[in-house]
Parts: structure tokens; sequence; C-alpha cells
């Protein structure tokens, strides 16, 4: 699904040298799915948050929506509610396609959690689903 949509530019990542997933970070900054900060930093060994999965659930789901139209308009029309996550947070479009979608969940009382980190068993989880959504392109 990556190796077929790259961008124009290559990534400039800076920290990820011998870092065990650097092919996988610079697979998916090249693909534009996440990007590095502004001073070329990726920080490999930070936290990922679950504001920061569902970005990069929505930007794969962007790029499998021309397959499944019809579910992608759906995900993309779709103003789910949170209890801890308002409309106006710079995530909330990534975290509400996230969730519309089907490739991650709300916790109890219908929370999102923006902040908590992620386990690998949910990023590992999100990707199976997305693989799904997708056909396995």
């Amino acid at each position: 699904m990556l190796s077929s949509v790259r961008r124009g530019d290559a990534a400039l990542i800076t920290d990820v040298r011998n870092n065990w997933a650097a092919t996988w970070i610079m697979s998916v900054a090249r693909a534009g799915i996440m990007e590095p900060f502004a001073n070329h930093a990726f920080l490999p060994r930070t936290v990922v948050r679950r504001t920061d999965l569902a970005q990069a659930a929505a930007h794969l789901l962007a790029r499998i929506a021309p397959t499944n139209s019809a579910r992608a308009k759906a995900w993309d029309a779709a103003r789910l509610k949170f209890s801890d996550l308002s409309p106006s947070h710079l995530a909330y479009a990534a975290a509400s396609v996230a969730v519309a979608s089907g490739v991650m969940k709300t916790a109890a009382g219908n929370s999102f959690q923006p902040s908590r980190a992620v386990t690998g068993a949910e990023a590992i989880e999100m990707i199976t689903k997305i693989q799904a959504l997708a056909g396995s392109q």
C-alpha cells in the first residue's frame, strides 16, 4: 500500500539511524503518512498517543478511499461525539474518521482518550483493519 504512493520529495529525518524501526519510519515518512517535525526529527523513542495513531489512520484511509468511495464518504461525513475530544480539537477530524471507519475504538463513556499511549496491540489491530479495508493492496 505504501510503495505505490510516493511523495515527490524525499523525507529528511535526522534521528532514526540505527533505530530498529528505521526502514518502516522512512517508508511512512516518504509516503506522507507520518511526517517528521520541522527540525527533521522523528523522535522514534517517544510515546505514540491515540491522536497520533488517528492521524496516521486518517492518512491511510484517505489513500484507500478511491477503492471504496461509498464507505469513504460515510467516514468523512461522520461527525462523532466524544466525551473527551471536542470538534474544535486539531485531531478531532482524524479521530472521527478512524472510529467511524472501524479501525479504532472508543473507550467507556464514548471517550477517545486522545493523550493515552497506544499499545502495540492497538497499533497492530489498526493496521490489520486498514489492510482488510484496502484488500491488502
